[in-house]
């Protein structure tokens, strides 16, 4: 069975800007960042695990915590954080534990951006629910986390076969699957752009 990353990685690389300073975040383990690179645009990744031999030659590889980094304000034009937020703060990943650790990371990527920037993200969707290891997002719940942000939201759901694009009003009816390979039961795109 598929997971999200089927769906997800090709939304968001269609996101990104054509020139420019992409930052991605939770670069470790990913197999996108060589279609980030162009003659046009420029990456940088960030990881709190050291990973620097597997990005890029031509990338630039900080060992960091989103949270707390110490990355130039206002530089990106565009952040890319793909199933990542969803864990900060959370217990499993060894971390400090931080019941907000979304919304502290939303803030990181805010003061990131330049203001004619934008971020993308993919989260689990369904109904609101924090395990352990992730969070799953309600419409509801993106709706509060991303206040103060200007968004369009494109949710998928797996109809058992593939993800699809779902409504809205849909989405609290899925859940994380865990048979099989796993995956979201549905994923949520957001791109967002800071409303300066």
């Amino acid at each position: 069975m598929p997971n999200e990353r089927v769906i997800e990685i090709p939304w968001a690389l269609m996101q990104l800007p054509q020139s420019g300073l992409i930052l991605d975040v939770g670069s470790c383990e990913t197999r996108y960042l060589d279609c980030i690179v162009q003659v046009d645009r420029f990456l940088h990744c960030l990881d709190m695990n050291d990973c620097s031999s597997d990005i890029p030659t031509e990338a630039t590889f900080f060992r960091q915590n989103l949270i707390g980094n110490n990355l130039a304000r206002h530089a990106y034009d565009a952040v890319l954080v793909l199933s990542t937020i969803e864990h900060v703060g959370l217990s499993h990943y060894g971390g400090t534990p931080m019941d907000n650790g979304d919304e502290l990371a939303l803030a990181e990527v805010y003061h990131l951006l330049k203001p004619s920037g934008r971020a993308i993200f993919t989260v689990p969707a369904g109904y609101s629910k924090v395990t352990s290891w992730y969070r799953q997002y309600s419409p509801q719940d993106l709706q509060r986390l991303f206040a103060g942000w200007k968004t369009e939201i494109t949710y998928w759901g797996y109809d058992d076969n593939q993800y699809v694009e779902i409504a809205e009003d849909t989405v609290e009816t899925f859940d994380y699957r865990y048979a099989g390979s796993g995956g979201a039961g549905a994923v949520a795109g957001v791109v967002a752009f800071p409303d300066f």
